[in-house]
């Protein structure tokens, strides 16, 4: 019975994603490319209008309309008769079949199935929604988009002020989908999570297999990226004693580096190129990192735009259709919208590529434009506030110090399969130059070692300094560039390279960074999993009488402000949670996280000070300020919420906030007695303020 609703829910899912792959497949005539770009373009559509009005937080008809559509298109592409109102367009959808059809389809569809289930089996084995890492972070995002409110919506982790300062497209998809399908939101936030892998996979993968032709290297490119890991994937086990999927990930700064020769050897050499101090912190997460991990987090998309760019390059330069320049050109402010670290990054690959296409200038330039400025405009009402803010951090592209380089050994060592391609085309690329062979192998080494180049020459100096000044550009810099090294290089050298031994060392970067599905397979067949199959991702909280109460009670109460003891750690805790997933609105979250966001604003600390006096029952005239504030819930059930505490808060908000008893443990002294429960607002007498 736990899996009938999700197989249930898959399904409609998978309806409903070949459905928009059709109805996007009417202009865009390819099936990779309408796979791929459908969903984006819908959720881009929905959102637009969620810009100007809000739909509120019930999408359910919207959904049974999107899946009777997808069904009936699924069927039109299946052979079934033409409907009377389309039989003047017969010949039009012959053509659209001829494509689209299921037997022509099932091959992409087969490679993102493939795809879903493999970041569905991780996140079945692993579903929680907890504070190990930043998932919690990520879910308050989606929570505040499941309100369906006019965008910019209001910030459920810091009530009233608006979430305008962080790009949280994905995670609009991710409520959107959970919206239209009716969804808890742990739930959409897992099943959006697998949605998102498989789109970039996908991407990824539609990419490798228009440029390859033998199934062995679409085969062996797609591994590398969906479970391949970087340079030190092999290395990491002559170097570390203890090794997890972690471990080669911060190779460079952070991994323990203790077992000797190897690994004691290069600490030193590492301390030895390091400026005065301990070594820069400089890691990269590559995608099937990403995927074990289970942050929805936004270098997921850029993984996506860049496969999605990289489709759209390839189907102009084959077709000459100004429909495919336009998508290229969207992609960049796409990015702005859901992962704007990766914006330089991708304006310089788009800017590469209008130079190399440069003699269709007046065609393909306004195209781009045009894409970039389209979705520019149906986001604008978002965008506006968002660029604002943004600028208040003062985070700009600066050239890297001397002293804050990589040491050359370890970002050979780190990067070692991107440059070997990167090496590899190059070479064959001047070898060919002679014989009048293709250029397209130079150009393509030309443009990733420039990007490459280009992430160790500048860095985004953000409020990180010291040992972690470049932690967040290489973080997200260096596996992005890894992943388009590969999925443009090495169909290239593997089938296109003149000379048979460049062929053969190209197999060898390939299939080196897939050692790392070693490393990947350990804590998937070894850890213990509590909640496997709890794809709402509440288990770990339910297993905890007290916020199993609290979660309950939450869900049937009216939405609301709520208020909860706040940890003392001001992030990565399992606190701020309850109430979102009860679809309560909370007045402070993760502290530490909204101050990041929000440029270390003085007020955001002052309001974790002051819900530690309250709650350590010393908040002067603390029922006047909750009213002030507008709380509807004083939630009592965290640790340290004690049963002396509880008299002192409670005679502090009454009669202004009544008690509702959901748990008091009997058979001891009153005064002792832990209890669970809440205070709600007293409702206002009517004729009164």
């Amino acid at each position: 019975m736990l899996y009938l609703g999700l197989l249930f829910t898959l399904a409609v899912l998978a309806v409903n994603l070949w459905g928009l792959m059709l109805a996007t497949g009417l202009y865009w005539r390819n099936r990779w490319f309408a796979l791929v770009s459908g969903p984006i373009l819908a959720v881009t559509a929905v959102y637009a209008v969620e810009c100007y009005h809000g739909l509120g937080p019930s999408l359910g008809l919207l959904g049974l309309l999107s899946t009777g559509l997808s069904a009936a298109l699924i069927a039109l592409s299946a052979g079934a008769g033409v409907p009377a109102l389309l039989r003047s367009r017969e010949g039009l959808l012959a053509a659209w079949r001829a494509e689209f059809a299921p037997r022509r389809v099932a091959g992409c569809l087969s490679v993102a199935a493939g795809i879903f289930l493999y970041a569905l089996v991780w996140r079945l084995s692993f579903p929680d929604v907890n504070g190990s890492s930043e998932k919690i972070a990520d879910f308050s995002y989606i929570c505040s988009y499941y309100h369906g409110g006019t965008i910019p919506v209001s910030d459920d982790w810091l009530h009233p002020y608006l979430s305008t300062q962080y790009y949280s497209f994905q995670h609009y998809g991710a409520a959107l989908l959970g919206r239209v399908l009716g969804l808890p939101t742990g739930t959409a936030y897992n099943l959006g999570f697998c949605t998102l892998i498989m789109l970039g996979g996908t991407a990824f993968a539609g990419t490798v297999f228009l440029a390859a032709r033998r199934w062995w290297v679409r085969a062996l490119v797609l591994a590398g990226f969906v479970v391949g890991g970087m340079g030190p994937t092999l290395l990491v086990h002559l170097t570390d004693r203890e090794v997890n999927p972690w471990t080669s990930m911060r190779f460079i700064g952070s991994a323990p580096m203790d077992k000797a020769p190897a690994g004691t050897w290069l600490k030193a050499y590492q301390g030895r190129a390091a400026a005065p101090g301990q070594p820069l912190d400089l890691p990269g997460e590559p995608f099937s990192y990403s995927v074990y991990l289970g942050d929805y987090h936004p270098p997921l998309s850029g993984y996506y735009l860049l496969g999605l760019a990289a489709l759209g390059m390839l189907l102009w330069n084959r077709y000459q259709r100004r429909r495919y320049a336009v998508i290229v050109g969207a992609t960049v402010t796409w990015t702005l919208l859901a992962n704007t670290w990766i914006l330089p990054l991708q304006l310089l690959a788009v800017a590469g590529w209008l130079v190399v296409v440069s003699a269709d200038w007046r065609r393909v330039g306004p195209a781009v434009a045009a894409g970039a400025a389209g979705v520019w405009l149906l986001a604008w009402s978002y965008l506006a506030p968002f660029t604002s803010a943004a600028a208040g951090y003062n985070t700009v592209l600066r050239p890297v110090p001397l002293h804050e380089h990589t040491p050359p050994l370890l970002l050979l060592i780190f990067l070692l399969p991107t440059l070997g391609l990167i090496v590899l085309a190059l070479l064959d690329g001047l070898l060919g130059l002679r014989s009048g062979a293709s250029r397209q192998g130079l150009r393509l080494g030309l443009l990733w070692f420039g990007l490459l180049a280009f992430s160790e020459a500048f860095y985004v100096d953000d409020i990180y300094s010291g040992v972690y000044d470049r932690f967040n550009t290489t973080l997200k810099w260096w596996p992005w560039i890894a992943a388009g090294t590969l999925m443009t290089l090495g169909p290239y050298v593997l089938e296109h390279a003149t000379r048979r031994w460049i062929r053969w060392a190209g197999i060898f970067f390939c299939l080196y960074p897939c050692a790392y599905v070693y490393d990947l397979w350990k804590p998937l067949v070894t850890l213990d999993k509590p909640s496997f199959g709890r794809i709402e991702g509440t288990n770990y909280l339910t297993q905890n009488e007290f916020p199993r109460l609290m979660l309950g009670r939450l869900k049937v109460e009216p939405p609301g402000l709520a208020i909860e003891r706040p940890e003392v750690a001001g992030s990565f805790t399992d606190s701020a949670v309850v109430p979102l997933f009860a679809g309560q609105r909370m007045w402070l979250g993760w502290y530490a996280h909204e101050q990041l966001w929000r440029e270390f604003r003085e007020d955001i600390r002052m309001r974790h000070d002051i819900l530690v006096r309250f709650y350590n029952g010393t908040l002067p005239d603390a029922a006047h300020w909750l009213k002030a504030q507008n709380i509807d819930y004083v939630l009592w059930f965290r640790p340290g919420d004690t049963p002396d505490l509880w008299a002192k808060v409670n005679a502090a908000v009454a009669p202004d906030y009544l008690w509702t008893d959901i748990l008091t443990y009997q058979g001891g002294p009153p005064e002792a007695a832990p209890r669970v429960g809440l205070w709600r607002r007293r409702p206002r007498a009517p004729g009164r303020p």
